[in-house]
């Protein structure tokens, strides 16, 4: 049937082609007159001699001569049209050999073509069948009938399906707006969240986005060992930079997986590309999962970005490092509602679940990286009220305690006052021992900010920027630095 159609459109285009080439455009030749031209001057020599012998008047030898040249001038005329006949004889011949090229060259031409980019031993698949059995079809049919059923009986399971649904279709915006809905409708565990956050990746061409960046946050204070949650938060620490970082992330999800997990290969190919990148070896970097003051600095970092380059009418555009092909990334304005909208949805949820303590720590962090510190702060004597002794918790009351602050003021006192609760319930805490360490230095305390800075050190790994900001310290204090 296929070849078929292609023989018929060969044919209409081989008529259109040659329909005017094979019309005849030759005009007929006026009949060649039986004499030449030397006849009709010995005639009008024989009509001057007429006259002297007074056969005929002038006024019919004025009419025999005018016949005579009438009959010169036609026979030129037919002298004239043989050789256009001629010469249109020649261009019939030219017109044959364009219709001979042209009906071999354009069907042989596009046999070769088909036979080089083409797929001639595929088999045939009819729209119809493609329907029924191609799984792109069926996938992208099956969810569009399962979305008409979610309509009339939501339920936060068939969300999940569908948007996996979306997902497995390469429909990432649809997908996305499933899982948004899975999550408000209760779906809130670590794998829905992860699977939005990747979603919302992949619509935005492969940029780990603050939305994207939220939702693995949220992944992962339910799952510390969310696979997919820690690979993209690592994606997201290369974007803003933090190339050591992100490969040490990269290295515990390595560490922590199965040898035959599939996504190892992909982890130990961006563990070597971005190490190279950076000009290090991976070797010297030690595994390291995500920290949640890392995630909050990308989150803060990757907002502000998008903030500033708003502001200049800059584009906003985040590099992708694990692009596919190149869906569309979001304005400065679409994230900012999106980002909004999913904070209402989980400020919406918490009202109808007042004792989810991980929930209103998630929605206090929201609301501090949007700026709301009024609201952050609600949200998070909440989260106290109900977990008074959770180091977690008191982390996040921290770090909206400190944003609050007078800028400058890196140790307010209710902040202070949290870390020592921390450093109280956690003695080894790094950022605990850091904090009360220069609150204690900015007092005078210098021996005991010494002693607490030292702790630190002895748990923190080598590159962790606050034992980078120790060792500084420290050397400011024992005289090897001179301070300006």
């Amino acid at each position: 049937m296929l070849w078929l159609v292609f023989a018929i459109l060969i044919i209409l285009v081989l008529a259109v082609l040659l329909i005017p080439l094979l019309k005849n455009t030759s005009v007929e030749a006026l009949p060649r007159v039986d004499y030449d031209i030397v006849v009709y001057r010995n005639q009008l020599a024989e009509i001057d001699q007429e006259i002297e012998r007074g056969l005929l008047s002038e006024t019919q030898a004025e009419a025999a001569r005018a016949e005579v040249h009438r009959r010169m001038l036609a026979a030129e005329d037919a002298d004239l049209k043989m050789s256009v006949k001629s010469m249109r004889t020649d261009n019939r011949r030219a017109r044959f050999a364009a219709i001979v090229v042209i009906a071999a060259i354009l069907p042989v031409g596009a046999a070769i073509l088909y036979g080089v980019l083409g797929s001639p031993h595929l088999q045939g698949k009819p729209y119809e069948w493609r329907l029924r059995n191609d799984p792109d079809f069926v996938v992208a049919a099956t969810a569009d009938k399962l979305a008409e059923l979610l309509q009339n009986s939501p339920n936060a399971a068939g969300f999940r399906r569908l948007a996996e649904m979306y997902f497995a279709s390469r429909n990432y915006e649809q997908a996305a707006a499933a899982d948004r809905r899975a999550i408000d409708l209760g779906a809130a565990d670590a794998a829905t969240w992860s699977e939005l956050g990747e979603a919302v990746v992949m619509t935005n061409g492969g940029a780990v986005v603050p939305e994207a960046l939220m939702a693995f946050n949220n992944a992962l204070g339910l799952d510390a060992r969310s696979e997919r949650a820690r690979f993209y938060i690592g994606l997201a620490e290369s974007q803003i930079g933090n190339l050591k970082q992100a490969v040490a992330i990269w290295k515990d999800l390595e560490k922590t997986s199965d040898a035959d997990a599939p996504w190892l290969p992909m982890v130990r190919e961006h563990i070597a590309a971005f190490a190279k990148q950076g000009g290090f070896d991976p070797a010297s970097v030690q595994p390291s999962p995500p920290s949640s003051g890392a995630m909050n600095v990308a989150i803060t970092a990757m907002t502000n970005a998008m903030h500033v380059q708003g502001a200049a009418g800059v584009p906003t555009e985040l590099p992708s490092a694990a692009a596919s092909s190149g869906a569309p990334t979001s304005t400065n304005d679409d994230q900012d509602t999106m980002i909004r909208a999913m904070v209402a949805r989980l400020a919406d949820r918490m009202e109808k679940n007042p004792d989810d303590v991980v929930g209103w720590q998630r929605l206090a962090h929201a609301y501090n990286v949007l700026g709301d510190h009024g609201k952050a702060r609600v949200a998070i004597d909440r989260a106290v009220r109900l977990k008074p002794a959770d180091v977690g918790v008191l982390l996040t009351l921290a770090e909206i305690q400190k944003s609050s602050a007078v800028p400058g003021d890196d140790t307010p006192a209710d902040f202070v006052a949290t870390m020592r609760n921390i450093l109280k319930l956690d003695p080894a805490n790094v950022q605990a021992l850091y904090f009360v360490g220069v609150a204690e230095q900015k007092g005078g305390h210098s021996e005991q900010a010494r002693i607490l800075w030292n702790k630190a050190l002895a748990v923190a790994p080598a590159d962790d920027p606050l034992a980078i900001s120790i060792r500084n310290r420290l050397d400011v204090m024992s005289g090897k630095t001179k301070t300006h």
